[in-house]
């Protein structure tokens, strides 16, 4: 099992999951190789018993969902009714700085202009 914690910033979002600053989340050996060693992380792998075996075959399974939650087209009402975090997380997930954004309208229509180019 691996865990992670998000130490600098507000919010993070990678590979499905959002990490809220000093949140501890249980992520996949796949988000742990990709978060360890980055600055803003603290990770963590788990000690496994040995008595059990890693269940190879579930993880694939998680991951394979995974792309469908990246690639998720939100239109505007979805996001109208999205908490500010949450709409956070998405502008970082399209390469946009949250913290150039004012308000609310203003990450609306961040994220559905890049969108719509990421999907191009």
């Amino acid at each position: 099992m691996y865990t992670a914690v998000l130490i600098k910033g507000k919010t993070y979002s990678v590979m499905g999951h959002v990490f809220l600053l000093n949140q501890e989340k249980e992520i996949e050996k796949k988000v742990f190789q990709y978060l360890n060693g980055n600055e803003f992380f603290d990770c963590k792998q788990l000690d496994v018993p040995d008595d059990d075996k890693p269940v190879k075959d579930e993880e694939p399974k998680e991951t394979e969902e995974e792309p469908a939650q990246e690639t998720k087209t939100y239109t505007e009402s979805e996001l109208k009714g999205m908490n500010k975090t949450e709409q956070e997380a998405i502008v970082i997930d399209l390469g946009g700085d949250p913290s150039q954004l004012k308000d609310k309208s203003e990450r609306i229509a961040f994220i559905l202009e890049h969108q719509e180019k990421a999907g191009e």
